[in-house]
């Protein structure tokens, strides 16, 4: 259980909530509700998060795809959690779960990026990063290489 305290706040502020949960029909009890919003405060302090599967960041706010014969499955990145039915879970274990077998979950998955319309296979977004992952490597080395021969050469390059 956690243990509560006391925060002082304006009337008009807690007219405000009070109104916002009666408005939304809230089943989340006030003190829940005012909780959730210092976390959720918080967390937009502390700047984007997003999900690091492997060499790929996921944007908090992008959704993941999984279809199956019968229906489409959707999971969402929040803070740093890939979320589906309510539970946090590995982009694997979302597989599993919503197809019912063990399945690569980089073929299964189709990801929408925050303020995007359209899929793209997971795939894709993993030889992309890949990719710039060397192309940044590459970049790094040449960088290196020009100095050691400016060094060695007593030159100002």
């Amino acid at each position: 259980m956690n243990q509560t305290v006391s925060v002082p706040i304006t009337l008009p502020t807690l007219r405000a909530l009070l109104d916002f949960q009666a408005g939304h029909a809230s089943k989340e009890s006030f003190s829940d509700l005012v909780d959730r919003i210092f976390r959720e405060w918080l967390a937009r302090q502390r700047g984007p998060q997003g999900y690091l599967w492997k060499t790929v960041m996921l944007p908090e706010g992008s959704r993941l795809r999984i279809s199956s014969l019968h229906r489409a499955h959707f999971a969402a990145i929040v803070g740093s959690e890939l979320i589906y039915e309510g539970v946090s879970m590995s982009p694997n274990q979302f597989a599993t779960a919503s197809l019912g077998t063990v399945r690569n979950a980089w073929e299964a998955i189709q990801v929408q990026l925050p303020g995007e319309l359209n899929w793209t296979p997971a795939t894709r977004l993993r030889y992309s990063a890949e990719a710039e992952a060397r192309r940044k490597a590459y970049r790094e080395a040449q960088r290196t290489r020009e100095e050691a021969m400016c060094t060695s050469r007593r030159e100002k390059c």
